[in-house]
């Protein structure tokens, strides 16, 4: 198997059973993915496990729920152990490769040498997936898989790679026209990402909620935070971009809130984008 693939089907075996550690930031995602109206189409990318889903509140609340990722054993066990195998409203699309280039870059190394093509192919190869996703929807999330994207190229070609920050900037921007080109007009977009975890940062777990925002603001001046994910960065684009601002009327910061994942701790944010 491709090692990148690899590494995130090892990740989620390796967090399949924590259900119960994930209870509040499962809460925080799913009370967000309740917009739109009564019998709207849902669609979120990077499900995974679904141990960030309520799917059984899900289902009730949309009439089609859409759920996309690599793993297609991640998702079929998700829906499984939420008691909704064969439900008639969800609807999961595996083996989905959101960059559209995983199979080309588990080739790379530090030594690569990386064209204006291949950095071209980050922005319009996700597009291609958009073929087997039954779309436009009334919602669409994409639930804490940037940072998974973007650690793709962080490890196949290394950070100190000449161009390492075109790669980031050009999947990061291709994931982000994907989001948007999946959410139908008039419907809405939800960026979740992890911007910082305990690894770097060994205290966040004990912050107080209500200090938070002021942590993450001062870790973010230090540059401690994942590649790609700068919560400021991500406004930004969706205001100044071309392409990205025509699609977006509003936008609503959300957060941040602790995700506590057994032996590690994230900062999450997200962003609320009404379309065009």
């Amino acid at each position: 198997m491709n090692l990148l693939i690899q590494r995130q089907t090892d990740f989620n075996l390796s967090s399949r059973n924590a259900w119960d550690v994930f209870a509040d930031h499962r809460d925080r995602v799913t009370s967000q993915l309740m917009q739109g109206v009564d019998g709207s189409r849902l669609c979120i990318l990077g499900a995974g496990n679904c141990n960030d889903l309520d799917l059984q509140t899900l289902v009730q609340f949309h009439r089609e729920v859409h759920l996309v990722d690599i793993d297609t054993n991640a998702l079929d066990q998700g829906v499984v152990r939420q008691n909704l195998a064969n439900h008639s409203r969800i609807h999961v699309h595996g083996d989905i490769d959101l960059t559209g280039m995983l199979d080309q870059i588990a080739n790379w190394s530090s030594d690569t040498h990386v064209s204006e093509t291949d950095i071209a192919a980050f922005l319009d190869h996700p597009i291609h997936s958009l073929k087997r996703i039954p779309g436009p929807f009334d919602v669409v999330a994409s639930t804490c898989i940037l940072s998974q994207l973007i650690k793709t190229v962080v490890d196949a070609v290394g950070e100190e790679h000449q161009r390492f920050l075109a790669l980031i900037q050009a999947i990061r921007m291709g994931h982000l026209r994907h989001l948007m080109q999946l959410t139908v007009s008039g419907g809405t977009s939800l960026l979740f990402t992890d911007v910082v975890s305990s690894t770097s940062y060994p205290g966040l777990a004990s912050v107080p909620t209500h200090n938070l925002s002021q942590v993450l603001s001062q870790l973010i001046k230090d540059g401690n935070f994942f590649h790609g994910v700068n919560p400021a960065v991500l406004m930004n684009l969706f205001r100044q971009d071309p392409e990205l601002s025509e699609q977006v009327t509003t936008i609503e910061p959300i957060g941040p809130w602790l995700w506590d994942l057994g032996p590690r701790s994230y900062a999450v944010v997200a962003l609320k984008l009404k379309r065009r």
